[in-house]
């Protein structure tokens, strides 16, 4: 296999983002960092070490569309005339990138709203959604992946495998004649991945179920012969199946935790959110614990001891709570409150591996 640079670009908060270099033919960048000054100097240091240049580049491919990964595919291919390859759902954002941007930040105004968090919490939390529109602009694929194709880059073949659940674009890029693939954010060896909640239709009560499609892409992986992941952040995973293990009992042990909060009575996921993280932390990241809280909420309704309901409080959605189902035999626990959502999150009465 021809060589793989690793190229680490700033990124506030998280320290830095992966970018990989695959020195081969066509010279390809697998993500890019986010569109800003610093990771432009980043990446330009690294090409240097290995004695090339921006307008060198012939190949870029996002493992996704968020920001990180794809800020500064503009600005490569408008210095290099270097083609852009992307699984297809991540070429639709990058094509209509300030629009999704858009819809994505009232769709999460109105879940926060939905599921407890205040006002002036959301209100405080408009710089995160202004750096999500700056921190990348919109971007052309010249190849339009579908899952399963394979595409030629850096000396190699790279099979695109869809892995929605992270983010609904997520792909791993699969060398398959050396078991190694670039995996973006889809498994982390660090932290457990945070799976967006999009618009669809939430908070109409039809929420997407991301976390649940997310434990099905991480069954899907772990079944995988790979022998190296290349992560989008910090270090490459080389035991795969054993890191999916754990994220699932980790699931499980966040999972009876909730549960253990409800006991004490009906709540909203953000009022859940305050037992499991520290004030700042709920405070400072409101939808990013939201979408936790909510995706492990999933994993416990329908099937499980959980039930969902939805207060009329004269608001345009109301306000969603949750409790244990033996709490659903006391009518007056959520006052005015509906009856219980339904869903099929788990056809034929399947359930998510993190059950088993």
């Amino acid at each position: 296999m021809e060589r793989t640079v690793q190229i680490q670009a700033p990124l506030p908060h998280i320290k830095s983002v992966n970018v990989w270099l695959l020195g081969g033919d066509p010279l390809t960048l697998v993500d890019t960092g986010p569109r800003s000054d610093e990771a432009v100097t980043a990446l330009e240091d690294g090409l240097r070490r290995e004695g090339l240049r921006i307008e060198d580049i012939e190949q870029v491919i996002p493992t996704h569309h968020h920001l990180d990964h794809t800020g500064l595919i503009a600005t490569i291919v408008a210095r290099s005339g270097a083609r852009v390859a992307a699984l297809d759902r991540a070429a639709e954002y990058g094509a209509h990138y300030v629009e999704r941007s858009d819809a994505d930040r009232s769709f999460s105004r109105e879940l926060m709203r939905h599921h407890g968090v205040p006002e002036s919490v959301i209100e405080s939390g408009e710089g995160l959604w202004d750096y999500i529109r700056d921190g990348s602009e919109p971007y052309r694929a010249d190849v339009v992946l579908s899952d399963g194709d394979v595409i030629a880059a850096g000396g190699r073949n790279l099979r695109i495998v869809a892995r929605p659940g992270h983010s609904t674009t997520d792909a791993l890029l699969v060398d398959e004649g050396s078991a190694t693939a670039f995996v973006g954010d889809h498994l982390l060896a660090g932290i457990s991945s945070n799976a967006e909640i999009v618009p669809v239709a939430e908070p109409t009560g039809s929420r997407p179920q991301a976390r649940v499609q997310y434990l099905e892409s991480l069954k899907r992986t772990a079944s995988m012969p790979l022998g190296l992941l290349l992560t989008g952040h910090g270090d490459a995973v080389s035991d795969h199946r054993r890191l999916v293990r754990r994220r699932f009992a980790e699931h499980r042990r966040r999972c009876q935790r909730i549960v253990a909060v409800l006991d004490e009575g009906p709540a909203q996921a953000y009022g859940i959110a305050k037992h499991l993280w520290s004030a700042r932390t709920v405070a400072e990241q409101p939808l990013l614990v939201v979408w936790e809280v909510l995706g492990h909420l999933d994993l416990l309704l329908d099937d499980g001891p959980v039930s969902e309901h939805i207060l009329d409080d004269g608001s345009r959605y109301g306000k969603a709570w949750f409790r244990l189902r033996e709490q659903d035999e006391r009518p007056d626990a959520i006052p005015n409150g509906k009856v219980p959502r339904t869903s099929t999150l788990y056809p034929g009465g399947d359930r998510p591996a993190a059950f088993e």
